[in-house]
């Protein structure tokens, strides 16, 4: 091959090459991303002026009433101190025969799947303080390989959860009187809910497919509070939480995912 032609070539690959990484790949950045999931429960709209003295009008939504439960390891939790964080919550009981153990096991998952995301905490409610004290909660939480921060099960007084969980996530939760003092209600829902205490969305804890649903909408609304969030392979990059960072993610390292199972045919009751 000839001096000229070996030029030839050459001169062809550098113009060509950039040409056609440029048609190939250029549509792709057009790909619109999902949108984020609704706002729940609108207020109505405020009024303001900006810098530039134009008027901005904002919705105003509902957001989590603030209120404080004790968790699993004894401490005192109060959800306004939730607020940068994006959280899923559900209500159960640890005595339920029946569909709390398949809600669990879907949270499992969920903890799994933001396990190195900082930014991202469960919180479980317990419809039954009677018998849910912190030990039998601290026990159930082991069972679950619930990570202490990150997954909370807590407790309060049942008038405090009730209201919460009627008031505030629109939910059902109360005593089941035809099945005596033992017996609770609760709804089967997910809620996920963003760094402002915003509600987000609303999930089946009995159904993977809608638990899959949930776990998208989650990096979703974590895109609005975390830019260019990722599943991070070193999630210290973004800066660490020191003990407790390292805490967790040696905890995270010893959770076997293959025990987690789901069942969606359990029995429940509804509203």
């Amino acid at each position: 091959m000839s001096k000229d032609t070996l030029r030839i070539f050459g001169l062809v690959l550098v113009i060509g090459a950039p040409v056609f990484f440029f048609l190939v790949f250029r549509p792709l950045s057009k790909i619109p991303r999902p949108p984020a999931p609704p706002h729940y429960y609108p207020l109505g709209v405020v009024e303001s002026v900006n810098d530039i003295h134009e008027k901005e009008i904002d919705s105003v939504w509902q957001t989590v009433t603030n209120d404080t439960f004790t968790t699993q390891s004894g401490d005192q939790l109060a959800l306004d101190s939730l607020h940068d964080n994006v959280y899923v919550a559900d209500f159960f009981f640890a005595s339920c025969p029946s569909q709390c153990p398949t809600m669990a096991g879907q949270l499992q998952r969920v903890q799994n799947a933001f396990i190195k995301d900082r930014n991202f905490r469960i919180i479980s409610f317990s419809v039954d303080p009677a018998r849910d004290t912190v030990a039998r909660l601290r026990e159930y939480a082991k069972a679950h390989d619930a990570i202490t921060g990150r997954w909370y099960f807590v407790t309060a007084p049942k008038e405090k959860t009730y209201k919460l969980a009627n008031e505030s996530f629109h939910l059902v939760a109360r005593e089941d009187q035809e099945d005596g003092p033992n017996g609770f209600i609760h709804s089967e829902k997910f809620i996920l809910v963003d760094c402002n205490g915003i509600i987000r969305g609303y999930y089946n804890g009995l159904d993977s497919n809608s638990v899959n649903k949930m776990m998208g909408d989650i990096v979703l609304v974590l895109r609005e509070t975390e830019q260019n969030y990722s599943f991070r392979k070193n999630p210290k990059k973004r800066g660490g939480l020191g003990k407790e960072q390292n805490e967790f993610e040696q905890k995270a390292s010893q959770i076997d995912t293959t025990k987690i199972k789901s069942n969606d045919t359990a029995s429940i009751k509804k509203k």
